[in-house]
């Protein structure tokens, strides 16, 4: 039965997001369970394969679907469909499918609220983008790669268009970055294809390191599927949709597609980078790596001063992912051993901490009804724990030890260093230093106006927190913050170390 857990990650959230429609018709209610089911067996089968990898003798769990085997075999595999699964991804796995699994039970009193009558159309949407998601991180090829992108995308954009206001503009403005981002991966595929003959992962890095590393279709290839990939996660100069596509969407929406739609966009580039093309690929092409890297650099900056600019909570929790953004993709483009670690934690990391805020921010507006900065004060008497998250959360983004934040940073800074990318470090400790002048504003705001019961005359404000069912899982998300990084000497050496691809010396 195990053998099946590979598949199982991506068929059980489908299946629930099929039955959830279908039932839905009929009775409405049924639509959140069947799709917390789903994604509770999704989460299962990825820690128990997270498991099942450690105990395997083998670094990678290949799953063959319809029979389909290996070019290798002489099976038609360059046109089969594998499904693969090794210390890179199974990571990234846990982290899609624990993360969906609780924004699930966290949106259901937020949707009866927001989107009263509509429970099965948006659960049904949920459990295809998470179906997306998991599929981007666990396929084989890279068309296929594309094909649960756009899956991801088209229940993303539906998701976001729930929303007031604005949310209509904002997700046709996703659309129209999203589908020239798609444009531009499905043409770099297109130019690999020509000139390997495969779209299998696996056999991609054993032919474009070693027979076509001054291919300039290939080069072009790879060019082009960088461009649509850092279109699709909204890094800088293309993350102009990103702000108010979060702000305008509902809170369960928000929840589910800050964490996770742009982390995972981030792994399928460092998957294409790392193992289809090679660490030594990326150091033969300096222009485009000096590019990445000052890229980067700008991403850092401009999420962290336009958050700086903002009033209202949301908008800055999303000019953080700007700023995030280019750390993670920085790491990656440093293209050494600690740049590398820290890029890799840091999708874990900035998955859970991205959850965690925007959870807190969803709490606060199901009690408060908004998000404005100046609508939070007392929160430290109003709602206390939720308050309380907020601050740790911060914290983690600011990189405050133990939390999993410092860590990565440390990681980042190790890997800017040894490359000699000073502007990439300043970069980092600015981006810091906005984050802790904007907790250190959360903290008065939340402190101002709360009651002293030594003076008579105040006015009693009430305590309360969000229903169970919303705090419960922000509290858990909040608390995997330090828990990651309590736990980061483990996490690095048993899954981000053995996942790092093989590093010329310089």
């Amino acid at each position: 039965m195990t053998e099946h857990l590979p598949i199982l990650i991506v068929l059980a959230p489908l299946l629930g997001s099929v039955f959830a429609s279908i039932t839905g018709w009929y009775q409405p209610k049924l639509s959140f369970p069947i799709v917390s089911t789903g994604l509770a067996i999704s989460c299962l089968s990825s820690i128990l394969l997270v498991f099942k990898l450690t105990n395997s003798e083998h670094d990678v769990i290949h799953y063959q679907l319809g029979g389909w085997g290996t070019p290798e075999e002489g099976k038609y595999g360059i046109v089969g469909i594998q499904i693969s699964v090794d210390y890179l991804n199974s990571l990234i796995l846990t982290a899609v499918s624990t993360i969906a699994l609780l924004t699930a039970v966290f949106s259901k009193r937020s949707v009866e609220r927001e989107l009263t009558g509509q429970q099965r159309y948006f659960f049904s949407l949920f459990s295809l983008s998470v179906t997306g998601l998991l599929g981007i991180t666990i396929t084989g090829d890279i068309f296929n790669l594309y094909v649960f992108m756009e899956i991801a995308a088209l229940s993303s954009y539906a998701l976001i268009a729930y929303g007031k206001g604005r949310s209509y503009m904002a997700s046709f403005n996703y659309l129209i970055m999203g589908t020239m981002g798609a444009c531009l991966y499905l043409l770099g595929v297109g130019f690999v294809f020509v000139k390997t003959g495969t779209l299998n992962i696996e056999n991609l890095s054993q032919i474009i390191p070693h027979t076509l590393q001054n291919s300039q279709a290939v080069f072009v290839g790879f060019v082009l599927i960088m461009v649509g990939a850092w279109a699709k996660m909204a890094f800088f100069p293309m993350h102009g949709w990103l702000p108010n596509a979060y702000v305008y969407a509902p809170t369960a929406s928000g929840a589910l597609l800050a964490p996770l739609a742009t982390k995972v966009s981030v792994y399928a580039m460092l998957r294409i980078m790392v193992t289809v093309y090679s660490i030594d690929y990326i150091l033969k092409s300096p222009n485009i790596q000096t590019t990445a890297l000052l890229l980067s650099t700008i991403s850092i900056l401009v999420g962290s001063f336009f958050s700086l600019t903002q009033t209202n909570l949301k908008k800055i929790a999303c000019y953080f992912i700007v700023s995030e953004i280019g750390y993670m993709v920085g790491g990656a483009w440093l293209a050494n051993e600690p740049g590398l670690k820290g890029a890799i934690y840091h999708i874990v990391a900035d998955a859970a901490m991205t959850s965690a805020i925007f959870m807190i921010i969803g709490c606060i507006i199901y009690r408060i009804g908004q998000s404005e900065l100046k609508k939070l004060d007392g929160l430290y008497y109003k709602m206390p724990l939720t308050f309380a998250a907020l601050v740790v959360t911060m914290a983690a983004l600011i990189g405050v030890p133990p939390t999993c934040g410092f860590f990565s940073k440390f990681y980042l800074i190790q890997g800017a260093a040894e490359a000699g990318t000073w502007h990439f470090i300043a970069a980092l400790l600015i981006s810091s230093l906005v984050k802790a002048i904007i907790l250190f504003r959360i903290i008065e705001i939340g402190y101002n106006n709360v009651p002293n019961p030594a003076k008579a005359g105040n006015k009693i404000i009430p305590r309360k927190e969000a229903p169970i069912s919303m705090l419960a899982p922000t509290l858990i998300v909040t608390s995997s913050l330090i828990l990651l990084g309590l736990f980061s000497d483990t996490l690095v050496s048993d899954f981000i170390a053995k996942a790092l691809p093989e590093i010329p010396s310089p």
